[in-house]
Parts: structure tokens; C-alpha cells; sequence
């Protein structure tokens, strides 16, 4: 009796432990798959992917928190850190890692958004009430990171789960998405969010996004789920929307509607369930 109460006991510490392991007031932490966490930094998502010898950190967010702090708090793995593009919201927390690897068109973008200089300036446009504080406040070594390129096929190992790289071009020259292959996820930046921005300054022109969307449309039976840089997973059937959506702006028959943003004013079309927002001379 007293060994089944012990036993009791350590059970519930266990998960109290495990329950406990995501809290944060910054990130907002979800398990969106089996192994596979979500960590949302204010609007940019993180994706941790927890395998048998290893893990892998899709993204590094805005930089402004503790992010390897709170993925310790999930995994004590060794970790491979990936950038799915080099924009700032992805790029932003590089330097609390020694290594990270990215597309090679990318690598002056991720190289610019994640330094100390940046940090300072990010945290001080904050309002001060709404700074990182606590264990959410990166007080660890910042690295000097080492970006590795990476290219079409390359495999990352975590012992029992194979992730691949896929070229996505469009939204940054250098995008990237990563297939978990045995588990059919598409870990996928931001090639296919709900909206996609297509009208900044280091994007391609439209039809070239088509011909990755294009490419991904005929890889669609090697995956089930989407999980996007920005919102909720998504069906592999959502590139679909994505594809009509870019054709009916090359084609003119999208009555598309201003759009207005933080970075900028462009155009957006909506077809079912995808928009994307882009500029008339970038097509």
C-alpha cells in the first residue's frame, strides 16, 4: 500500500512537472502534434520538434525573450536551429545559438536581424511595460552565430524523425520549408501562411512564387498538415487557394482591395481561403 502511494505521489509530481514546463507570460506554448510544440512569440511561431537523439527549432521568432530558455523547458536534446528566411520575426533570436542553418540567398538577411545592435533597438521600441521580464529576459551568452547553408534535399537526423529541406522561393529569395517525412508535416515559413506578403522590397515577382506553389502542389501526397510561420496549422489542400489566389492576380480577374500595414501599403487578393498581398509592379 505505502509503494502504490509513493508511486501515486511521483505521478502526480510528474505531471505537475511536465504541465508546468511551457509556462511563460511572453511565449504562448501549445503541442500541435505528437513532439511537435508550438511556441508563439507575439505573433511569430516557433516550432520545436522533439526527436529520439535530438531536437529542431523551426525559427527563432523576434529575438526580444528568452527563447532557449523556454525550449529548455521542454527538451534538454541537443538542438539544430533552422531559419525558414532571414526576415527579422524569424531570424530574430540567432544569437542564443552557436549555429543556425539557413538558405544561402538568405544568409545576409539572417546575419542582419539577429545582433546585439538589433536587439537593443527592438526591446527599445517597446514600451517598457511591455518588455520581457523575469525568466522571459535573455540573460545568457549572446553568440557570435555560425549560419550554414543549406540547399534542396539536405536531411537533418533527429534519430528517429527525417526532416527535408525544400526550396520555396517567393517571399524572401532564400525560403525554405521542411518535410517531416515519416509524420507528413510541412514545417512551411512563411511560403503559406493565410496571408502572404508578396510586395516587400527582397520579395520575387509573383509568377515566381507561383512556380514554388507549383512545386509544392505536386508534393502534396507527401503531406497532411501545413504548420505556417504565422496562425494555425493548416490542410495540405490550402495551397490550392494559394495557387487560384496568384492566378487570378497574373490574370487580372481578382478585384483586389488596398492593404494597408506596419511595413507598408500594397494590394491584396482573396481567393477562398488564401490571400496575398502584393505590389502591382512586382508581378
Amino acid at each position: 500500500m505505502k509503494k502504490r502511494a509513493i508511486l501515486l505521489v511521483a505521478c502526480i509530481l510528474s505531471t505537475l512537472i511536465v504541465n508546468s514546463q511551457p509556462t511563460s507570460s511572453w511565449f504562448v506554448v501549445k503541442e500541435v502534434a505528437k513532439d511537435v510544440w508550438q511556441i508563439n512569440d507575439k505573433g511569430a511561431v516557433i516550432y520545436l520538434i522533439i526527436g529520439h537523439d535530438s531536437a529542431l527549432v523551426v525559427d527563432t521568432g523576434i529575438g526580444a525573450a528568452n527563447l532557449v530558455g523556454q525550449i529548455r523547458k521542454l527538451t534538454g536534446k541537443p538542438l539544430i536551429v533552422i531559419n525558414t528566411h532571414g526576415h527579422g520575426d524569424h531570424a530574430g533570436a540567432n544569437y542564443q545559438f552557436e549555429k543556425v542553418y539557413v538558405h544561402q540567398a538568405d544568409l545576409d538577411a539572417a546575419a542582419t536581424n539577429s545582433t546585439p545592435e538589433r536587439l537593443k533597438a527592438v526591446l527599445a521600441n517597446m514600451p517598457e511595460e511591455q518588455r520581457p521580464s523575469g525568466d522571459d529576459q535573455f540573460k545568457g551568452k549572446t553568440f557570435n552565430t555560425k549560419l550554414i547553408p543549406v540547399v534542396e534535399g539536405d536531411v537533418f537526423n533527429l534519430g528517429d524523425r527525417w526532416l527535408k529541406v525544400i526550396e520555396t522561393p517567393g517571399h524572401t529569395p532564400g525560403g525554405i520549408c521542411l518535410l517531416d517525412i515519416g509524420n507528413k508535416l510541412l514545417f512551411s515559413g512563411d511560403t503559406n501562411n493565410g496571408l502572404v506578403w508578396l510586395w516587400m522590397k527582397d520579395a520575387l515577382p509573383l509568377s515566381r512564387y507561383l512556380l514554388t506553389l507549383e512545386k509544392q502542389v505536386q508534393k502534396i501526397d507527401e503531406f497532411t498538415t501545413i504548420f505556417p510561420g504565422h496562425g494555425d496549422p493548416l490542410p495540405a489542400d490550402f495551397i490550392k487557394d494559394q495557387v487560384a489566389c496568384v492566378k487570378a492576380i497574373l490574370d487580372g480577374s481578382c478585384q483586389s482591395k488596398p492593404y494597408e500595414s506596419f511595413a507598408g501599403d500594397a494590394k491584396v487578393c482573396t481567393v477562398g481561403r488564401a490571400s496575398v498581398a502584393f505590389s502591382p509592379e512586382n508581378l
